[in-house]
C-alpha cells in the first residue's frame, strides 16, 4: 500500500536535496524550516535567496506548505511520500533493540500476552503509539480439530487455530459415536481442512452433503454432520486490538494545545475506525505506510500509520503497526515494525502459544 505519488524525475537533484534536508530538520525539531536554517546547516553552497526559490518551487508542486504563523515551510503528506519512496534510507535496528524484541517476544507463552507485549514494545522503542490487531476467530485458519466424548450424546470439539488459540465447543448428537469413529473423524477433518477458516470449512462441508459419494457412505455422512455442528455458530472472539502509548503522542508539538490534545485522545478511542484501517492492511503483503490524506482515518487526524501483517504469506493473522503524527522518523520506524512483525510471526509458527 505504499503510494506512488510523484516520480523521482519530477524533482531535480537540488530540489530533492532541499526537500530531504527540510524533512530531516522538521522531524527533528518540529519547527517550520526557513531558508536561513538551510543555509546555516552547511550542506548547501547556495544563498538564502536561492534556497528560498527552490522552496517556493517545492511549495508550488505540493511538497511543502507554509504555516500561517511562520516564514518557514513544513512538509506536506505528498512531501513525506516522495521522501519515503525516493530519498529515505532506513536505519538498521541496534543490537540492543533486536535483543529486546527477541527476548520479550520469545518468553511469552500466551497469545494475549505476546500481542500486548508487541504493542508495548512498539510504543516504547518508537515513542509513538504501538498498535497490534488480531481479527475475529472466524477469520483464523484451523490447524487441527479433535473430538472427545464427555457424556452420552455429548462430544467436546476442540478446535486449534494456527495462531495458538484453542476453541472448545460442546456438540450434542442425535446418534452415538464410538471413540474409534471420533478419532477417524478428527484425523480426516484435520488433514482435509487444515489451513482453512472456520467459515470456509462450514461452507465446504455443506457442499459435500450434496455430493454423490456422501449419499452412499454412512461414515462420511457422520463426519460431515459432526463437522458442521463443530464449526457452526462458534461464538466469534471479539476483535483483539492492543493500543499502547497514547500518552507519548499527546506530548508531540502537533498536539500540545488543548483542542488538538482532546481531538487526538478521542481519535485513539475510535476503535472501530482504527480496526477498519487495520483490516484493510491485511490484504497487502510487506510494509505499508499511510500518510495523512492516504486514508480517511489518518487524514482526519493528521496521522501516519506504518504497519505490517504478521503470520505467513498464505495465512496472515493480524497487523502490527505504529501510529503517530505525520512528522515521524520513518527511517527508524519502518525497520522497527518490520522486525517485530517477523519476530511475532516466528513465535506463532513455533506453535506453543496458549489461547
Amino acid at each position: 500500500m505504499v503510494q506512488k505519488i510523484g516520480s523521482q524525475d519530477e524533482l531535480d537533484v537540488r530540489a530533492r536535496d532541499v526537500l530531504r534536508e527540510i524533512i530531516i530538520q522538521h522531524v527533528s525539531t518540529g519547527e517550520a524550516i526557513s531558508s536561513r536554517s538551510l543555509a546555516r546547516c552547511g550542506r548547501f553552497s547556495l544563498s538564502s535567496a536561492s534556497l528560498r526559490n527552490v522552496m517556493a518551487d517545492l511549495e508550488d508542486l505540493g511538497y511543502l506548505q507554509q504555516p500561517h504563523t511562520s516564514a518557514g515551510r513544513v512538509p506536506t503528506d505528498r512531501g513525506y511520500r516522495f521522501f519515503i519512496n525516493h530519498l529515505m534510507t532506513s536505519r538498521a535496528l541496534t543490537m540492543r533493540e533486536r535483543e529486546s524484541i527477541d527476548d520479550q517476544v520469545g518468553h511469552a507463552d500466551e497469545i494475549d500476552q505476546v500481542l500486548h507485549l508487541a504493542s508495548t514494545l512498539l510504543s516504547k522503542l518508537s515513542d509513538q503509539v504501538g498498535v497490534v490487531f488480531m481479527p475475529t476467530l472466524l477469520q483464523f485458519t484451523v490447524r487441527s480439530v479433535d473430538f472427545v466424548p464427555i457424556a452420552e450424546n455429548k462430544i467436546m470439539a476442540i478446535i486449534v487455530g494456527v495462531n495458538g488459540v484453542v476453541v472448545n465447543k460442546i456438540v450434542e448428537t442425535r446418534e452415538p459415536f464410538t471413540r474409534d469413529e471420533l478419532e477417524k473423524i478428527s484425523r480426516y477433518l484435520s488433514v482435509e481442512f487444515t489451513g482453512m477458516t472456520l467459515d470456509a470449512i462450514r461452507r465446504r462441508l455443506i457442499r459435500m452433503t450434496e455430493e454423490e459419494r456422501a449419499l452412499h457412505d454412512q461414515m462420511l455422512q457422520k463426519t460431515i454432520a459432526l463437522g458442521i455442528e463443530a464449526v457452526n455458530d462458534v461464538a466469534p472472539v471479539e476483535h483483539e486490538l492492543y493500543v499502547e502509548g497514547a500518552a507519548s503522542i499527546l506530548t508531540k508539538p502537533e498536539f500540545n494545545d488543548a483542542h488538538s490534545m482532546r481531538k487526538t485522545f478521542l481519535a485513539l478511542q475510535e476503535k472501530e475506525r482504527l480496526i477498519t484501517i487495520l483490516e484493510s492492511c491485511l490484504s497487502e503483503d510487506g510494509l505499508q505506510i499511510l500518510i495523512g490524506s492516504e486514508s480517511d482515518f489518518t487524514q482526519l487526524h493528521n496521522f501516519s500509520l506504518v504497519a505490517r501483517r504478521y503470520g505467513t504469506h498464505e495465512t496472515p493473522l493480524g497487523i502490527v503497526g505504529i501510529l503517530g503524527p505525520m512528522r515521524m522518523e520513518y527511517a527508524r520506524i519502518t525497520p522497527l515494525v518490520d522486525y517485530l512483525s517477523r519476530a511475532l510471526s516466528r513465535k506463532i509458527e513455533e506453535g506453543d502459544l496458549q489461547g
